[in-house]
């Protein structure tokens, strides 16, 4: 016999694995979604940023593994809202979650969308 619909049962501890992360910023592009293109509509921005830092302690012997990956995190903001923000110098990071699913064949990747994302000082 093979189950279905497991994934809807998987729970996805955000907040845990994104504390300790810092991101910095590669690309920022619009978000649209559509039927076709010429239904596309944008509703808001992908900011897609590399792990610069990762404090995560995934298992006892185990530290900083994805460092160096990259997500991208869809955010109901206009492009706009990001303006100040410069590719390879913006460090930031996620703190509030509105969604974030598992997925992919070997369920290694991430969809993220997030209220707001917060500029870190350097």
């Amino acid at each position: 016999m093979s189950l279905k619909m497991l994934t809807h049962f998987q729970v996805f501890d955000s907040q845990r694995f994104f504390s300790g992360k810092k991101f910095l910023l590669l690309k920022l592009e619009p978000w649209q979604e559509g039927t076709d293109r010429e239904h596309l509509r944008t509703i808001g921005t992908k900011v897609t940023g590399v792990i610069a830092v990762d404090e995560t302690q995934y298992t006892k012997d185990l530290k900083g593994v994805n460092e160096g990956e990259t997500v991208t995190f869809k955010v109901r903001k206009p492009l706009a809202s990001f303006n100040s923000w410069q590719p390879l110098q913006t460090v930031f990071m996620a703190v509030a979650f509105d969604q974030v699913n598992i997925w992919g064949d070997y369920h290694n990747q991430l969809s993220v969308r997030v209220p707001e994302l917060k500029e870190i000082e350097n």
